[in-house]
């Protein structure tokens, strides 16, 4: 078995068990289609890999992965509700609210948030100063200036407002928070000093940003086959790729990717190795 597929493994276990049992809540069909519906988990693989890279355990960094899972999963599901980006597909299935109804699809985000919470604070294998940091760190990527207002942006900004510096902070809050939260929470984890820290945060917002433009970038030149999910979603919507043209954006990707590894400083690295693996082609 790879790493990679032994790391999977073990998230999908742990979630198994952070999760309530089919038949046990009227929320556990729903909540368990969100999250064993396929995805890469990137964010909880992210996480391990950079305990492990700051001289810690990864699987010190798996209920805290496996928060960021939680979270990812409830951000999809509001995302694809009917009053936001209305989805039909997601990860080759019906999306969420036309599967259970759209009072069980946002009734589960609620409950997949809080639980994320709760996987938090009871993890007894941190420090209490450790777990708080790590809830301060996963609200601040959840709120005011995190996911949902990224997307209560990416709805409503006007196309005057998309110029390169919003939308870079836009990118940074539908996308980047959790990558920068992932990254820096498993350095926290390892017990990872100041500067360590700060390399985690750089070497994550860079490779949030390549991410949201390699995800704009399929939306428009990928079909639903190839995705899992609608292609064309961002509509009428300012992206990089309709102000820049795919040119520009494949070339800023690969210019993005070098300042990540670069801030990282080793590229040699398990870390840096799965990070280009999340935008195969770009």
């Amino acid at each position: 078995m790879s790493a990679l597929s032994s790391q999977r493994e073990f998230i999908d276990l742990r979630l198994d068990r952070l999760l309530p049992r089919s038949g046990l809540d009227p929320l556990a069909d729903p909540v368990r289609a969100a999250c064993f519906s396929g995805g890469k988990r990137a964010r909880p693989i992210l996480a391990m890999l950079s305990a492990a890279h700051f001289g810690g355990r990864e699987l010190a960094a798996l209920d805290f992965g496996c928060a960021l899972e939680m979270v990812h999963a409830a951000s999809l599901i509001l995302d694809d509700l009917p009053c936001m980006d209305d989805g039909a597909m997601r990860r080759g299935a019906p999306t969420l609210h036309r599967r259970f109804g759209e009072d069980a699809a946002m009734l589960s985000a609620i409950a997949l948030l809080n639980q994320a919470y709760a996987a938090i604070t009871a993890d007894e294998g941190l420090t209490a100063e450790t777990r708080l940091r790590l809830g301060r760190m996963l609200a601040g990527a959840v709120g005011f200036g995190g996911l949902a207002a990224g997307q209560m942006r990416d709805l409503r900004d006007p196309a005057a407002l998309r110029d390169e510096a919003s939308l870079t902070s836009l990118n940074h809050q539908k996308t980047g928070v959790l990558f920068v939260a992932a990254l820096e929470g498993g350095a926290v984890i390892a017990g990872a000093d100041g500067a360590a820290c700060a390399s985690a945060r750089l070497f994550a917002d860079r490779l949030g940003f390549a991410f949201q433009l390699w995800d704009d970038l399929q939306d428009c030149t990928s079909t639903l086959e190839a995705m899992g999910k609608d292609a064309l979603q961002d509509g009428d919507r300012v992206t990089f790729v309709t102000l820049w043209g795919e040119e520009r954006t494949r070339a800023t990707i690969k210019t993005v990717i070098d300042e990540a590894l670069s801030a990282l400083g080793n590229l040699d690295c398990p870390m840096a190795a799965y990070a280009l693996s999340l935008m195969p082609a770009a």
